[in-house]
């Protein structure tokens, strides 16, 4: 009967699976393995509703629901996406669960992928015209903390210039102020949370805003970006005002890349102060992440190596027909990382600080191979960690 039951449960699924399946084993310190299927149905020439569902075993997640019987190969099952999106004049929407990522480089300061497995209620409004474009977005992590992201891209041809807000806020779903008022984000927790005598004013509520920008410079064989991020901007410090200057939390990018005939070029530098991301008081209960535990680099909502770190990736990758090959180099090191935990537990220091505490060092060699053809693709990758040794991914996908 539960068999019957679970074969009920999938056929919605078999019967619009006309998309992309694919298989990925992966394999450092121990096997674990994922099956996706991604597909896209369209309501009508301007509206769609996209979706990702998937199962896997050994990365340390264990589903209680699934059938026992199924227990012996799968471990937990996932949806990480599934929204309606599209378009009226020069508005474009998505809407429903979002696992989103903004930014020019390999890694994001304000908005990265780092939530594989889990998707969040969210809202992506989208306005262009000419040669710009604004965009708000929101997302609710949990019960106690939401998030919005903002920018606008000013697209100039060879030139791309973009500023970036960003706010996680508590004991709210959703900020209509953040989302739609056009005033950077640290303007309206002003006016919205510490301004003196205002009738609207809850001191149950709470904001970290952050802001920034980025911008790339595209050369016709190539592109440069920059990228960066300021967490608690200390006005004192712009102004040259008071004896004494909050420390700086910042982070930033640098990067670019190079094409020459069959041959691509590229690197990545990256880092974050100490402190940047994390909350600076004992009764602020939220940090910059998804989830309260886990490894830093799967649960930043930003920033994947968090604050206190330093990563350099150097890469060349040849294009040979229809295979591609890549040899990349990271160098990472990152000193205490505790988000949840204002300044490591330490009184406010009295000037910005970089890679404090016990610093760990990794020096990972990747190197893939991926292949397309037709409606087949993957790719097989092999890499040295000093960290964790010899590890190994192979990939599968086919599209129908």
């Amino acid at each position: 009967m539960r068999k019957s039951f679970f074969l009920i449960f999938l056929l919605p699924a078999v019967f619009l699976a006309a998309g992309r399946v694919s298989f990925d084993l992966f394999y450092e310190n121990g096997f674990r393995w994922t099956g996706k299927l991604q597909e896209s149905l369209f309501l009508d020439e301007n509206w769609r509703f996209n979706f990702e569902v998937g199962v896997g075993k050994g990365y340390g997640i264990v589903h209680t629901g699934i059938i026992d019987e199924l227990k012996k190969f799968v471990e937990f099952y996932y949806f990480p996406e599934a929204f309606i999106s599209g378009k009226i004049g020069p508005f474009e929407m998505k809407a429903g669960i979002l696992n989103e990522e903004r930014g020019p480089g390999i890694d994001k300061l304000f908005l990265d992928d780092n939530s594989r497995f889990y998707g969040f209620p969210g809202v992506s409004l989208k306005y262009s015209k000419d040669n710009w474009y604004v965009e708000s977005l929101w997302l609710n992590i949990n019960d106690e903390k939401s998030f919005n992201y903002r920018t606008v891209v000013f697209d100039l041809g060879l030139l791309k210039i973009a500023y970036e807000d960003a706010v996680v806020y508590l004991n709210e779903v959703f900020n209509p102020y953040y989302f739609f008022v056009p005033l950077p984000t640290i303007a309206i927790q002003e006016i919205w949370q510490f301004q003196e005598g205002a009738p609207w004013r809850d001191e149950s509520k709470n904001a970290n805003a952050l802001m920034g920008g980025w911008v790339e410079f595209n050369f016709g064989s190539g592109r440069v970006y920059f990228e960066a991020l300021i967490d608690d901007m200390s006005l004192n410090r712009l102004l040259g005002t008071g004896s004494y200057l909050n420390p700086d939390k910042i982070a930033l990018l640098l990067g670019g890349e190079y094409r020459t005939g069959t041959w691509k070029f590229y690197g990545e530098v990256s880092g974050a102060s100490a402190y940047t991301f994390e909350r600076t008081a004992e009764d602020l209960p939220y940090e910059y992440t998804y989830f309260d535990t886990g490894e830093i680099e799967e649960r930043m909502i930003g920033y994947k190596y968090g604050e206190n770190s330093f990563s350099l990736k150097l890469g060349v990758r040849r294009f040979l027909g229809w295979c591609t090959l890549d040899v990349m180099y990271h160098y990472l090191v990152y000193g205490d990382r505790t988000p949840e935990t204002p300044w490591h537990g330490e009184e406010m220091p009295p000037d910005t600080k970089w890679l404090i505490g016990d610093l760990t060092e990794e020096h990972t060699l990747k190197a893939s191979l991926g292949t397309f053809y037709g409606e087949f693709g993957g790719s097989l990758s092999i890499w040295w960690s000093s960290l964790n040794g010899i590890g190994a991914e192979v990939k599968a996908e086919v599209a129908f």
